[in-house]
């Protein structure tokens, strides 16, 4: 079954592309979508020449990040709004040496255009697939690998600190219960999707698999529904937000065009899931949410806009 877009959709105003010809001018290719607090937006440019830009849509305005403290590749990144401070931040985890060995963060503030280290984060890596941090009430979430098992890695955005909660499988044991995992909000509450595939690959019909979904309150974990619907030719990916009809708009579509991202929706109280159709939505697109705003980042630079000095000194676009 498929269906076109619900109208809840757009009026919670979802970014579910950024398109190419708006932002052409940062770069000759498709930025990344890096995240999204409070109408404003963090891409990755992909070009070595050029640096990770914040981006209001609404306006057309963008700011280009000055260079980070450090040239190596980033492993995380996460972008949200400090309420304390009203401010808003982009906190970045790279390797600090060679061979990847050591994580290092940094943290971005608007409101002084400068970059501050961390300092070393205790962690291994930041599996492929969980780079861009969920934010939730002002912290920023990744699922991170320490030794042989993963924990909940959070950032609170207004004391800047990092602090780790145990995630409710054990994942040391992968030949038991191999899973993947996906961070995402369901309900309003944090959300992780653990997916759990238990045939042999080559053989592999998914008749088996199944989406465990689990919710924390109060950084404690609780299974919240098993998801088992239209497992041989749909796959699940990130769940993104809750509608207002009940369903759950998730990352995902049909088995046979997984390379792609599509948005799909579930709903929990009859157990049937939706590839949604939807005019214009190109595969391998970045998905967020995003709620247009008109705040200023003040840089004076803006995509496929104009800026014409008047006389008496107004700005005209």
């Amino acid at each position: 079954m498929s269906s076109s877009l619900p109208e809840d959709i757009i009026e919670e105003n979802i970014l579910i592309r950024l398109p190419v010809k708006s932002i052409s001018r940062f770069s000759n290719c498709m930025p990344a979508l890096l995240g999204s607090s409070n109408g404003l937006v963090l891409m990755d440019p992909m070009t070595s020449d050029e640096n990770t830009c914040i981006w209001n849509p609404a306006t057309g305005e963008y700011k280009r990040l000055p260079e980070y403290l450090d040239p190596l590749d980033s492993v995380a990144h996460g972008f949200g709004f400090d309420c304390k401070n009203d401010d808003y931040k982009v906190v970045r985890i790279s390797c600090t040496d060679p061979n990847g060995e050591v994580l290092d963060a940094g943290v971005y503030s608007l409101a002084s255009n400068s970059w501050k280290n961390l300092g070393i984060v205790p962690y291994d890596h930041f599996p492929r697939g969980t780079n861009n941090g969920v934010l939730l009430n002002g912290v920023i979430h990744w699922i991170a690998a320490v030794t042989v098992s993963r924990v909940l890695v959070c950032f609170d955005v207004s004391d800047e600190m990092f602090r780790d909660v145990p995630l409710p499988y054990n994942s040391s044991d992968e030949d038991e219960a191999p899973s993947i995992f996906d961070l995402g909000v369901w309900e309003g509450k944090l959300c992780l999707f653990q997916k759990n595939h238990t045939e042999d690959p080559d053989i592999c019909t998914h008749q088996n698999d199944h989406v465990d979904v689990w919710t924390m309150m109060d950084n404690k974990w609780s299974k919240h529904i098993k998801i088992t619907a239209r497992m041989t030719d749909m796959y699940y990916g990130r769940p993104i937000q809750t509608l207002q009809n009940g369903e759950i708009l998730i990352e995902g579509g049909l088995r046979e065009e997984e390379d792609s991202i599509d948005l799909i929706s579930y709903d929990p109280k009859l157990e049937r899931v939706r590839d949604l159709k939807i005019h214009g939505f190109v595969g391998v697109s970045e998905v967020d949410t995003y709620i247009e705003t008109l705040v200023p980042l003040n840089s004076g630079t803006y995509v496929n806009k104009i800026l014409i000095l008047t006389d008496d000194g107004d700005l005209d676009l």
